[in-house]
């Protein structure tokens, strides 16, 4: 009688777990969310092969590379759930600018990006190398 009841409550305990639902959420530390800036273009893009989409609120974040320190690194593609609807994921942009190379990160869009030190400091750099060339073209009376 004791076997026949411990049996049935293991069968039971087995038959809850078994019939729960799996799930797994993996999130990457996409880092900080700042702009920046280098002279080093990105390598070119890898191609992955995209995995089946498990759930229908997926959505498909293509790989990018992304600047951690002063090196590129690769984030491989991922299928991820926005933790609301209406957001959507802003791919990584590389954007070149005067011998440099600026770099937005991948981000929801409910995320803010801002600018890093390096980007403020190259573009003051920028911005005062342009006002120096103006006042040399200027004539003083």
């Amino acid at each position: 009688m004791y076997a026949r009841v411990l049996k049935t409550i293991l069968l039971s305990s087995l038959s809850a777990f078994i019939a729960a639902p799996a799930t797994a959420q993996i999130n990457i530390d996409i880092g900080s969310l700042r702009i920046r800036i280098v002279s080093e273009a990105p390598p070119r893009p890898r191609v992955e092969p995209r995995p089946v989409q498990v759930h229908r609120e997926d959505v498909w974040i293509v790989g990018y590379w992304d600047l951690r320190g002063d090196r590129w690194d690769w984030t491989p593609g991922r299928w991820e759930r926005p933790v609301s609807s209406g957001i959507r994921w802003v791919p990584a942009l590389y954007i070149r600018d005067d011998g440099h190379w600026r770099y937005d990160p991948g981000h929801w869009s409910n995320q803010q990006l801002v600018e890093g030190d390096d980007y403020k400091q190259w573009k003051e750099a920028k911005k005062s190398k342009g006002n120096q060339g103006k006042s040399k073209g200027k004539k003083k009376h």
